[in-house]
């Protein structure tokens, strides 16, 4: 009979792994928002820095997602 313990062990590490990465995305979106929101808060311009800190944690978000799935898929 085929060993079905191993495959189980690497479905879970997959979705640990997955899980990690799709926590790190939304994580490094609010970082940035949330920065961009304190800074408007201290100059007093409240949607300039709060959206550029939306698009560039986006971007960062993007880039980690495309490196993190790149070491995944082993490319």
């Amino acid at each position: 009979m085929p060993n079905t313990d191993s495959q189980r062990n690497d479905s879970n590490q997959n979705y640990a792994r997955f899980f990690h990465i799709g926590f790190a995305f939304m994580f490094i979106i609010a970082v940035f928002t949330a920065g961009g929101y304190g800074l408007d808060w201290l100059v007093g311009t409240l949607p300039l820095f709060l959206l550029l800190g939306m698009l560039v944690g986006f971007g960062a978000a993007l880039y980690y997602l495309f490196t993190a799935l790149k070491q995944v898929g082993g490319g």
